[in-house]
């Protein structure tokens, strides 16, 4: 009876450091998947900031081209509102000036 319970604390001593080992190696590959998902969250937000980055140049850019093309149209608008005002002007001037000879009349 002796020799049975010997053998049955010596299962029972490799079945706790079975399960010591075990628990250990839990712990280790749980402290390695920490590690790695702290190494992919630090990926995941460089990541995210050079496309911020990259997406805030390209609105920019985009912003700018919007920008001068707007200031073209405009210009261009501005010349030819010149150039009617300018064919015009002589008629106004006429206009103005009969005005005040009409007005100077007695």
């Amino acid at each position: 009876m002796e020799k049975v319970w010997e053998e049955l604390k010596k299962i029972e001593a490799q079945a706790e450091q079975i399960r010591s080992e075990a628990q250990n190696k839990a712990n280790g590959i749980t402290s390695l998947a920490e590690q790695e998902a702290e190494k992919l969250i630090e990926n995941g937000k460089k990541y995210a900031e050079e496309e911020a980055k990259i997406l805030l140049d390209n609105a920019i850019q985009e912003a700018n081209r919007h920008r001068d093309e707007q200031l073209k149209v405009n210009k261009e608008t501005a010349e030819e509102l010149k150039e009617q005002a300018d064919k015009h002007m002589d008629q106004a001037v006429e206009n103005v000036v009969n005005v005040v000879l009409e007005e100077n009349k007695p």
